[in-house]
């Protein structure tokens, strides 16, 4: 019935980054793709790139698609979901990106019978190193599942949660990039006050951060040992992690994750409250 795989709406950084990856690991034949954007001249530039159908409409994609992926801004989707709605059947799999939006208000517009799937991902999946957090509702089968996972596979790692943790996914690794931007931007900083040239400065910060990050998931120790391997009795690490304590940097980071959380209940909850009026 459905002669394409996956149907791609929105192909902004996220989308546009999955469609490459998908391509260039072959997790899905070129053939078994569509893609929709509203933006004409970048429906024609990533065509020509990456040799993809692009569909003319939402609806058009939805008809063809067994799996569509909303890849949209939380802004967008009810536009998007009021135009698919009524062509989705229980054969069919949704999949949204767009933060905050929950099950409950989607299925405002999609049957309540129909797969769901969402996805928090974040921007690392341009280089096939993202984190994403998965949640599913009682429709979906095993199998489908397991095709969502290799899609996102495609663009980093997959972990599996309940719905009601994805506000929380999206305070820590939706919007975790920027803090440690931030930090390694700091980082780099320092260097250039003590002296470093500014290129080398960030490099050596951004490798640290890297570096770290990959010592930690390969040996799973934990982060408190790993540092403890670093920091030797009265030498200069120790006094460095001093002045980050007494400056409260862990206490700031845990604000940070909470505040974004908080956000992203809050604006679920606007939106809702907003398809109500």
């Amino acid at each position: 019935m459905y002669n394409k795989e996956l149907g791609i709406i929105g192909t902004g950084k996220i989308g546009s980054a999955l469609l490459k990856r998908l391509i260039s690991t072959n997790t899905i034949d070129r053939n078994k793709i569509v893609a929709y954007d509203i933006d004409e001249n970048k429906r024609a530039k990533l065509s020509e790139e990456y040799k993809v159908e692009y569909a003319e409409s939402n609806k058009e994609l939805a008809r063809s698609s067994k799996y569509i992926l909303i890849a949209v801004i939380p802004q967008v989707i009810d536009t998007v979901l009021k135009e698919i709605g009524p062509i989705i059947t229980n054969e069919q799999v949704i999949i949204s990106i767009a933060a905050g939006v929950s099950f409950k208000h989607i299925n405002k517009v999609i049957n309540p019978t129909v797969g769901l799937i969402r996805i928090m991902t974040n921007t690392p999946a341009l280089i096939g190193a993202a984190a994403t957090a998965i949640a599913h509702n009682e429709n979906i089968k095993d199998y489908q599942l397991e095709f969502v996972k290799g899609i996102f596979k495609a663009v980093g790692m997959v972990v599996e949660l309940e719905e009601r943790h994805l506000d929380a996914v999206t305070g820590l690794s939706g919007s975790g990039p920027a803090y440690i931007f931030i930090i390694i931007e700091a980082l780099a900083d320092g260097g250039v006050k003590m002296g470093l040239p500014r290129a080398t400065a960030l490099k050596l910060a951004a490798q640290t951060l890297l570096g770290s990050a990959k010592l930690l998931l390969e040996t799973n120790i934990h982060p408190a040992a790993l540092k403890d391997m670093v920091a030797t009795p009265g030498g200069t690490t120790i006094t460095a992690i001093h002045e980050l304590e007494s400056a409260k940097l862990r206490a700031t980071l845990i604000r940070a994750v909470e505040a974004a959380t908080l956000k992203s209940k809050s604006l679920n909850s606007a939106k809702t409250n907003n398809s109500q009026e």
